[in-house]
């Protein structure tokens, strides 16, 4: 079985098929929009070849990552995931080898300890790295810190999950970060009614408000609603930032 063909089976029953053929109930995976999102990132991008990500859990986004490399010289995948066999079975790594993928590696440790390794010896030289791992301020800021010393110039950053608190967060960093741009962000379709009326509310208010008039707890409720589930950065510089460097975000 292809990875699209595994994918769209997975996604239509809401079940992912264990070892011993047992259906467990998905929970807790990106959805098709967001997975079409990054496979086209990547099918668009060619020259990229080497990925990460943090967070697997049943494996949909590592199908649709690994489905997009496929073929490609040199693709390598690395996988970061904890709670892989803890909490998901080892079936998020079941799936990739059901499609026959082998350009995939998996380091089932904390992401806080995995990626300082990798950026000993893989220092600005991934093409693409995504963040959907524990969903706290402080991981996905130390998680998106040793992302950049991985991604090589012209990389992407792809954050999950931009309208939670915490991560939107994150994101306005990276909106001030002078070494990154947006890139793009998933479409309104996967957002439910009532959060795409949030959204458009939201956009029509202008910065010059939002951040110099509104108290701060209403500015960042303005700023989180007004991101897609999903966004992109292009990493268009080396960070260097002046010690004194500070943007409130």
């Amino acid at each position: 079985m292809n990875a699209k063909s595994l994918i769209e089976k997975i996604l239509h029953t809401q079940q992912v098929e264990d070892h011993n053929g047992k259906l467990i109930k998905l929970g807790g995976n990106i959805d098709k929009v967001e997975g079409e999102y990054i496979y086209n990132i990547i099918k668009e991008n060619t020259s990229i070849t080497r990925t990460l990500e943090i967070g697997c859990g049943y494996g949909i986004s590592s199908l649709y990552i690994c489905a997009a490399l496929w073929n490609r010289s040199n693709a390598k995948h690395i996988i970061i995931d904890p709670l892989q066999n803890k909490e998901y079975s080892g079936l998020g790594i079941y799936n990739l080898k059901r499609i026959g993928c082998k350009f995939y590696q998996f380091l089932e440790r904390p992401s806080e300890f995995a990626l300082p390794d990798l950026a000993k010896k893989d220092e600005n030289n991934l093409d693409l790295i995504l963040i959907d791992g524990w969903h706290s301020f402080d991981q996905v800021f130390v998680d998106s810190y040793y992302t950049d010393k991985l991604l090589k110039i012209g990389g992407f950053l792809i954050l999950d999950d931009c309208r939670l608190p915490s991560i939107a967060k994150v994101v306005k960093y990276y909106q001030r970060q002078p070494s990154y741009q947006i890139h793009s962000g998933t479409k309104s379709e996967n957002l439910s009614l009532k959060a795409r009326f949030s959204k458009r509310i939201c956009q029509i208010i202008p910065n010059l408000i939002s951040e110099n008039i509104f108290p701060p707890n209403l500015s960042e409720l303005v700023n989180r609603l007004r991101n897609p589930s999903m966004m992109t950065f292009n990493k268009t510089g080396s960070v260097k930032l002046h010690a004194r460097w500070y943007k409130r975000f």
